[in-house]
């Protein structure tokens, strides 16, 4: 198995997710590929408790694809230098200062994931993924009904087995119910 200290590979526990890692392509907010590869690392627990989501997904007729996971510091400072609004782009930590850490990408305790039919087909959002206006939110009521339902779900069951829902993006999720590691910059 491919570990790299907490980190996984997540098709090597589970090959029923979809991955597509936008920033490992230019189909994202930066218009650039700021990841090497398409892997999808996260925290061994993160892995685990998404798989069992997952499963709860797969019941209810969906298929989870995972859009981001695990990101390397050297790519946050990058979106950061692109989009400097802590709104949407966290600011890159201070590694000599930093004591205490939190779940985020930069460990691997962050999921970014959607739904799709059993075929792979997404099915209707509030948003577009990295939408960065107030559609995004969970709370926004100017998107359609079926799209802010289908979120919704999505957030219902993924809190019920250990993350927590970003209320300003509908697709980013925290493992809460693990201990943060400390940040990261291996590369994908």
């Amino acid at each position: 198995m491919d570990e790299k200290g907490n980190l996984v590979k997540l098709l090597e526990l589970d090959d029923d997710f979809i991955v597509d890692l936008k920033y490992a392509s230019a189909d994202n907010f930066t218009g650039q590929k700021i990841y090497h590869s398409n892997e999808c690392y996260m925290d061994r627990h993160t892995a685990v408790i998404l798989i069992e989501a997952k499963n709860i997904f797969a019941k209810d007729g969906f298929r989870v694809k995972v859009m981001d996971a695990y990101r390397p510091i050297s790519a946050q400072k990058k979106f950061w230098e692109i989009l400097p609004d802590n709104n949407f782009v966290a600011r890159p930590p201070d590694m000599s200062k930093l004591k205490v850490f939190r779940p985020t990408h930069l460990n691997g305790l962050c999921v970014d994931i959607t739904l799709t039919d059993i075929e792979g087909s997404e099915i209707v959002m509030p948003s577009a993924f990295d939408d960065f206006s107030e559609r995004a939110s969970l709370l926004c009521q100017k998107t359609s009904e079926v799209g802010r339902r289908h979120a919704t779900y999505m957030k219902e069951v993924m809190e019920h087995v250990g993350f927590r829902a970003y209320e300003n993006e509908w697709w980013h999720f925290y493992d809460v119910s693990t201990e943060p590691t400390p940040f990261m910059d291996f590369q994908i």
